[in-house]
């Protein structure tokens, strides 16, 4: 961080980002999906709409599972409290994570709009960056104000 007025740079420090989907959602539909051909099968005689149902709950239970277990697996790679994002007049840096090794730096001239919600940071990116479009940067809970991220992208948003 920088001394110097207009220079300053802000971390903004947070947790790792929540599990996608949640484990217990998970387990949920892979308890649906073992159950529903008993329940499909009493409700009435089979048919190949509900056979093919009852696959499709099937593979949804099993995708859902592995999903959350690999969202699990990344959420404790990444389970320190720590700064995930500098925000300075000059642009926004998204700092490296163990699943996104390089980081990603939006200068100025080429943030069109950013924003910052409760679990996300989103940054959109002008025609002119090498990867133009929305970009998001999901966190945990704030460690830092967010009075002072705030602050930050209003003083960037302004310095263009």
């Amino acid at each position: 961080m920088t001394d110097r007025p207009g220079t300053a740079e802000t971390p903004l420090i947070a947790g790792p980002p929540p599990a996608n989907p949640p484990l217990l959602v998970a387990l949920l539909i892979v308890v649906l999906s073992l159950t529903a051909p008993v329940l499909f099968l009493r409700a009435g005689r089979p048919s190949l709409w509900l056979t093919s149902a009852i696959l499709a709950l099937a593979f949804a239970g099993i995708v859902a599972f592995v999903s959350a277990i690999e969202a699990q697996a990344k959420r404790r790679a990444d389970h320190a409290i720590r700064a995930r994002a500098i925000i300075s007049p000059s642009g926004i840096t998204f700092l490296p994570t163990p699943t996104r090794p390089a980081s990603r730096y939006f200068s100025a001239q080429h943030v069109k709009h950013a924003s910052l919600l409760p679990g996300a940071l989103i940054v959109t990116a002008t025609d002119l960056h090498p990867s133009p479009g929305r970009h998001v940067l999901r966190f945990g809970q704030l460690a830092c104000p967010r009075a002072q991220i705030l602050d930050a992208i209003a003083t960037l948003m302004s310095s263009k």
